[in-house]
């Protein structure tokens, strides 16, 4: 288990001093390592808190980024066929520098973009921030096992692993969801996209979401099929 957090601002300068504060919040989730990235034009501001599973050496630092695109990545989970996906991007050309799985996911990005997410199989929560293309590529697992969540803001949007540390960043509001609330006492739980602000909403599992300055598109990538196997 990891923590990711960041933030985009296209009208100004990103809250580093909040960030750090978001990103404190979510050191149980990972005692090992800490680590922050700004993009050059400081629009966007990456977080993470590292509990360390796969190449548990300094070279599987995150955030994490691409010396080629200058893409960044913040990866929460286990990418289970990562050494296959691996192999694929070596044949491409890819030089690797780590062994870890997270590189793999900024790999695939770099030949793939947004259809990476067909190749990984695994639980995950992932934040790219793609330098080229000034956009947040974000994507969580089939079934939802790593949480992902967002707020819209005056100037962007900021994102976090969980709920409580996202809603204390000065930028979110936090009245309550009453829909939200609706549907707890119905289910005894809040279903994605809902949370109990209604600033703050859950990317669903099996979704992606593209932010750029056009706004937040969130698409469904995969869904279970019934057909007979």
């Amino acid at each position: 288990m990891c923590g990711i957090a960041g933030e985009i601002s296209w009208e100004g300068a990103t809250d580093a001093v909040a960030m750090g504060s978001l990103v404190g919040r979510l050191a149980h989730r990972g005692p090992d390592d800490r680590g922050a990235w700004t993009s050059p034009d400081a629009r966007c501001l990456l977080g993470h808190t590292r509990l360390s599973v796969i190449d548990l050496s300094a070279a599987a630092h995150q955030p994490m980024v691409d010396p080629e695109t200058g893409n960044a990545i913040v990866f929460n989970g286990e990418i289970y066929n990562f050494s296959r996906q691996r192999g694929e991007c070596e044949r491409r050309g890819y030089r690797f520098r780590s062994h870890s799985d997270t590189e793999v996911i900024l790999a695939l990005y770099r030949y793939f973009g947004q259809e990476c997410v067909h190749r990984l199989r695994g639980m995950f929560a992932f934040a790219i921030w793609d330098a080229a293309n000034q956009r947040l590529f974000m994507a969580r697992d089939r079934v939802g096992k790593k949480p992902l969540n967002y707020a819209m803001t005056r100037d962007g949007l900021v994102f976090a692993s969980e709920i409580d540390p996202l809603a204390q960043h000065p930028a979110v509001g936090r009245s309550l969801d009453l829909e939200a609330l609706d549907l707890y006492f119905q289910l005894q739980f809040i279903p994605a996209p809902w949370t109990v602000y209604r600033a703050i909403r859950k990317l669903p599992p099996a979704h992606f979401a593209v932010y750029d300055r056009n706004g937040l598109a969130v698409t469904q990538y995969w869904n279970v099929n019934y057909r007979n196997k």
